[in-house]
């Protein structure tokens, strides 16, 4: 994991911001330390997936700069970076079972099969999916399968931040306290350094440490 320095950070979709008004990401000056569980609040538009891309390596800021641990990585590709990303939709492979796309990303990086059975395993008990590894993912409700999602990004040990980007959107309402204080939970065993960005002041109380409004 790692600790993130925002630096005189704003970005513009125009070819040659002139004004304030022209930036939608407005200066931010930020440092996130290793670990800690970091939410993004602020109504659509704000700005927060903007700066959500450009952590990732999706997008190159207009200016300023992104540090993990002091390296500046403002230029290099996502692939570089060693990130998660959870997306407002799951993104999981519905053919496969839940134990293979859990696997997946340890596999595709080479990671041998004894190390993989052992982390996957204990994603999945922590995320409740223990009885349903061996289960195809297209059969699943919507909740368990945005835990798939959640735990593809959690079975690594080698990222240096997990981001959620309005993971809960596809929740049904009455579920989504669980999976608030599931996600709060993770948190607090694995100690991965988590960015979550939603519009939800419960949920962005719910999950962080430390709360930046946009």
């Amino acid at each position: 994991m790692a600790k993130i320095t925002l630096s005189n950070l704003r970005h513009s979709y125009q070819a040659n911001p002139k004004t304030d008004q022209d930036f939608a990401l407005k200066q931010i000056d930020l440092d996130w330390d290793d670990g800690g569980a970091y939410a993004l609040l602020g109504p659509s538009g704000c700005g927060k997936t903007t700066l959500l891309n450009i952590i990732s390596g999706l997008l190159t800021p207009t200016e300023g700069q992104v540090l993990f641990d002091g390296r500046d990585v403002t230029h290099l590709p996502p692939d570089k970076r060693e990130i998660a990303q959870v997306f407002q939709f799951p993104v999981i492979y519905d053919t496969m079972t839940v134990y293979d796309n859990l696997a997946f990303p340890l596999r595709n990086r080479g990671i041998d099969e004894a190390t993989v059975k052992q982390r996957v395993t204990a994603i999945a008990e922590m995320l409740e999916l223990g009885d349903s590894l061996n289960r195809r993912a297209a059969g699943l409700s919507p909740d368990n399968k945005q835990k798939i999602s959640m735990g593809r990004g959690l079975v690594r040990e080698d990222v240096n931040v997990i981001m959620f980007d309005e993971p809960l959107t596809v929740i049904d309402p009455h579920l989504k306290w669980k999976l608030r204080s599931k996600l709060k939970e993770l948190h607090q065993r694995v100690r991965a350094t988590m960015i979550y960005v939603t519009h939800d002041q419960t949920e962005a109380l719910t999950f962080a440490d430390q709360v930046v409004v946009m």
